[in-house]
């Protein structure tokens, strides 16, 4: 396990390493959403001091940093996005890479002075102010989900008043901003033949739920390969840390090719 701590909430977590369970449910478990990635993180995320979690009530930026830590954790540090170049007869293949590491701290807090908190828990307001608002929460993901104007119903949930004049509302974003940083962002790069710049979007819960499963892809395979040699049930297989059981399927695919 690796411990990490939140840094919206503040809490320390450990993060354990999936088995072919939680395999299971990346591949079986719909969408690559905030609900599948909140099924995920319950099962392999423990506050360090034992306490319990309260999923819904955790900032998104802190889903995305788990999220990431755990992709750390399976797969590396170094993340690859695969672009192509814009520039008119080009179109060459490059790759925009960063470091996990160096991802999060780039989007860490920084507070705006002058805020303060407001009656109700989790809500702020600036000195002097009548306005206050809070930050986005998983719960808040998950309620605006089907919304037909999402940002508008984020808005009504998270600031008081919701309609404000433009000034007041940029500067209420820029405190949410500062205080919970979202770790979606443009990335950019050169292109290798032609030196153009390229950009690509990221989006830290769609691309790493997304690798996950593709990582998790051959959990079937593994199965029946390892049950086939070992005669272990489906269950005592999928228990196995998903390292532990690639190095069985290898195992029961030479032991395959030997017979």
């Amino acid at each position: 396990m690796a411990n990490v701590r939140l840094p919206v909430s503040g809490i320390e977590v450990c993060v354990e390493l999936p088995t072919g369970a939680d395999d299971l449910l990346l591949l079986e478990g719909g969408a690559p959403d905030v609900a599948l990635a909140l099924s995920l993180l319950r099962r392999l995320v423990h506050r360090a001091d034992g306490a319990s979690i309260d999923w819904s009530a955790l900032a998104i930026t802190d889903v995305d940093v788990l999220l990431l830590r755990l992709r750390q954790r399976v797969l590396g540090d170094v993340v690859r996005a695969e672009v192509w170049c814009p520039a008119p007869d080009c179109s060459a293949r490059a790759d925009i890479a960063f470091s996990i590491d160096g991802y999060i701290d780039h989007h860490r807090p920084h507070p705006p002075a002058r805020l303060l908190p407001a009656d109700e828990q989790g809500w702020f307001r600036f000195d002097g102010g009548d306005i206050q608002f809070r930050v986005p929460l998983a719960v808040d993901q998950l309620a605006i989900a089907l919304e037909a104007r999402p940002e508008q119903a984020l808005v009504i949930r998270c600031v008081r008043p919701p309609t404000l004049p433009a000034r007041a509302r940029r500067r209420v974003e820029a405190a949410m901003e500062a205080i919970a940083p979202s770790l979606c962002s443009e990335l950019r790069g050169a292109c290798p033949e032609c030196g153009a710049i390229v950009t690509c979007t990221f989006d830290p819960l769609q691309y790493t739920l997304r690798e996950l499963r593709d990582q998790a892809a051959f959990v079937y395979d593994d199965v029946c390969a390892i049950a086939g040699h070992t005669h272990w049930s489906e269950a005592e297989i999928l228990a196995l840390p998903t390292a532990r059981r690639l190095r069985y399927a290898e195992w029961s695919a030479r032991e395959r090719e030997m017979a």
